[in-house]
């Protein structure tokens, strides 16, 4: 817990440009408009960073590209998730070597491993790093979700401070956060907080913070955690609601998008607010269709309007 990690925090998108480059200047706008925001940490090369449709040279420029230009204003973790224990290895160690604050690693995608198989993967990689890190349960990006006792059983690891639970399941998460709290686990817990009934829990038992893809809600999100550390849980309402209001519109329970692909879907948002968000690179594809780019303009005007903000 000595950690400076909680809050509300940002998993950053990758900035391409049209032609499929990575947008450098991009990034760097990017992640000052994040910083503007008041936001309480980064975390590159995740999910929302398109890692899979980079090369682990280009995965290495982001990273240090973020490190350097957030120069520790704010924490950053960096995503090496890969498909094997020496790939993740080579991403953590160049991650340390360039002043992240921490990785942050989902079990491989793909294999759908047995929980002792995903132990051993940790375990392996554990052994091998000397940086902090966040265990990244998201089923539905690897097709296995990590069990309450799996997690828990992870936190043994020397390296392990944080977990990142992104299962969907609502029950399970509190039940794991119970656990950690109960067993007397040095551990930060980021789940799905910012709602009604999340605040209460919050509250109630305990949690440290959100990581939100893009952070189109940041401007109730930041606000959200302000007012928790200042127990002003009038405050924490009003923006916990405006915060799962926003989310609703955009995207369903099971983290899928409700106008196309979550990344795709956050990357025409962000051109619409005239965010330095990018484009997407295959496979994923740009949203055009005027129909669909006119509804998430509505929803975000009907979300985002100066009286909400």
């Amino acid at each position: 817990m000595m950690m400076d990690w909680r809050g509300y925090w940002v998993a950053t998108p990758t900035p391409f440009t049209l032609e499929g480059a990575i947008d450098s200047r991009g990034m760097e706008s990017l992640l000052d408009l994040y910083i503007s925001q008041g936001v309480h940490g980064i975390v590159v090369n995740g999910s929302t960073g398109e890692w899979c449709s980079q090369d682990n040279n280009e995965r290495k420029i982001v990273a240090a590209l973020a490190v350097k230009h957030i120069s520790a204003r704010i924490p950053c973790v960096v995503g090496i998730s890969s498909y094997t224990p020496k790939e993740v290895i080579d991403l953590a160690q160049h991650a340390k070597s360039i002043g992240a604050c921490g990785v942050m690693i989902t079990p491989p995608p793909y294999y759908n491993l047995t929980e002792d198989e995903i132990f051993n993967f940790y375990s392996i990689i554990n052994n091998d790093l000397a940086i902090p890190i966040m265990i990244y349960n998201w089923p539905r990006g690897v097709g296995v979700d990590m069990s309450e006792n799996l997690l828990i059983k992870l936190t043994n690891l020397s390296e392990v401070v944080a977990i990142k639970e992104s299962s969907g399941n609502d029950v399970k998460t509190i039940m794991v956060l119970k656990r950690l709290i109960e067993e007397r686990k040095r551990i930060r817990f980021f789940a799905r907080f910012i709602h009604p009934e999340g605040s209460q829990h919050l509250q109630e038992i305990g949690g440290d913070g959100n990581i939100d893809g893009g952070g189109l809600g940041a401007p109730f999100a930041v606000r959200f955690f302000n007012s928790w550390w200042k127990r002003d849980s009038e405050s924490m309402k009003i923006n916990s609601v405006a915060y799962a209001n926003l989310s609703s519109d955009l995207i369903n329970t099971d983290y899928s998008g409700k106008y196309g692909s979550p990344i795709a879907q956050l990357k025409a948002c962000m051109r619409i607010l005239n965010q330095p968000g990018g484009f997407v690179r295959p496979p994923l594809m740009d949203i055009h269709n005027t129909k669909v780019l006119s509804q998430l303009n509505s929803v975000l005007a009907r979300n985002l309007s100066s009286s909400n903000i």
